[in-house]
């Protein structure tokens, strides 16, 4: 009985882990969309104001300076489930298995791409967070149009914010696609096309939004 009970074990070991797995890989592609996907749409359109002058911009996007506990609200609802993401995006990124046959190509650099960006957007956010929230935390100084601008004129950091802001952009569009198959909203070649579609032209409208974004602080 007890040389059953051990023999049975690594199985029962096996079964947990892929059910640990599956979790884990649905809450990594549902926190990509609730809530970072979220709160990635609300932030550049909230941005979008200062295409209306930087006056305009931080009368608008006071609302998000002044929440109550904010500290712990963007805890909760921001750089926990982002360190989440990025962490679980790493090791599937770390552990994948490459198969160029079980995809077209198309799919196969739309993937390759998914983790490249994602590595990208985890840097980025890293460098912009601690440039802006976390300065201000610990310095009391916000980050206003006049700093904005400035960052924007150096040429170097104009480049580092273009690059990583089309990577998040590229990694949520992308991700809403993978979304949508993971969670069995796509089912089938041609509604996976025609979502892959939607995707893309998604993505072409917010690269587009985020250079106008960013070329506005420069005004």
């Amino acid at each position: 009985m007890a040389e059953q009970e051990l023999a049975a074990a690594p199985v029962f070991a096996g079964m947990d882990n892929d059910r640990l797995h599956w979790t884990l890989r649905r809450l990594h592609s549902l926190s990509g969309i609730v809530p970072i996907g979220f709160f990635l749409f609300f932030h550049l359109f909230e941005n979008a104001y200062v295409t209306r002058g930087g006056d305009v911009w931080w009368k608008e996007t006071a609302f998000t300076r002044g929440l109550p506990f904010q500290v712990a609200v963007e805890a909760l609802l921001l750089w926990i489930p982002i360190l989440y993401h990025a962490i679980y995006g790493l090791i599937i990124t770390a552990t994948a298995e490459p198969n160029v046959n079980a995809y077209t190509y198309t799919r196969n650099y739309q993937y390759a791409l998914q983790r490249i960006t994602g590595v990208f957007a985890f840097l980025f956010i890293g460098y912009h967070v601690v440039s802006t929230r976390a300065w201000f935390y610990f310095t009391g100084v916000e980050t206003d149009f006049a700093k904005m601008h400035a960052t924007m004129m150096n040429p170097i950091l104009l480049a580092v914010y273009l690059v990583g802001t089309l990577s998040c952009v590229y990694h949520l569009t992308n991700g809403i696609f993978t979304f949508s198959i993971t969670w069995g909203l796509a089912a089938g070649p041609k509604a996976q096309t025609l979502v892959n579609y939607a995707c893309i032209a998604l993505f072409v409208a917010l690269a587009i939004l985020s250079v106008v974004i960013l070329i506005s602080f420069r005004a």
